[in-house]
């Protein structure tokens, strides 16, 4: 039983993992297209909250009860599938700091810009698109971890499997 409630925990992490920081990250975008630094800065201000209060504790959430999960299974920390999704995780988690803090930088960026009614600079370009592309990465990861998770095989196995 206890190993089905962990179970439980360890999917509904990924679900707010996925759930929240893909709604956050498409939120920014749709904001930043609005190229209206008020929006920007109102949208940018809850993606923050969201991500530090929801998304950050999901992914604590998953180190855990996976360690949990790992041990009451029998599973070796070598083990192939688990020991690649760690890596991806421990990866995908390095980006996660500077994201939110490349969030925090566009929102005090547009909310400066909106207090003297100025337009967004290429400064606010530029740390967009380093933002934009490091959740590209980010969400890239997650989907190969979620891929192992399913099929308890490591990317280049599950090819060597299709094929």
């Amino acid at each position: 039983m206890l190993y089905l409630c962990l179970k439980y925990l360890h999917i509904i992490a990924a679900i707010f993992l996925f759930g929240f920081g893909m709604g956050s990250y498409l939120y920014l975008i749709a904001a930043s297209r609005t190229r209206n630094p008020q929006v920007i800065a109102h949208v940018a201000r809850m993606v923050v909250g969201f991500d530090t209060w929801i998304t950050t504790p999901a992914g604590f959430v998953q180190i855990i009860t996976g360690y949990l999960l790992m041990r009451l299974s029998g599973l070796s920390m070598s083990t192939e599938w688990v020991l690649t999704s760690l890596i991806i995780f421990f990866c995908v988690g390095s980006l996660w700091l500077p994201v939110l803090l490349l969030q925090k930088r566009l929102c005090v960026m547009a909310a400066s810009a909106n207090e003297v009614g100025a337009a967004l600079d290429e400064q606010y370009q530029a740390v967009y698109r380093k933002w934009f592309w490091m959740g590209v990465m980010g969400f890239a990861g997650m989907f190969v971890i979620v891929l192992m998770m399913s099929t308890k095989m490591t990317p280049v196995q599950l090819f060597s499997f299709l094929v």
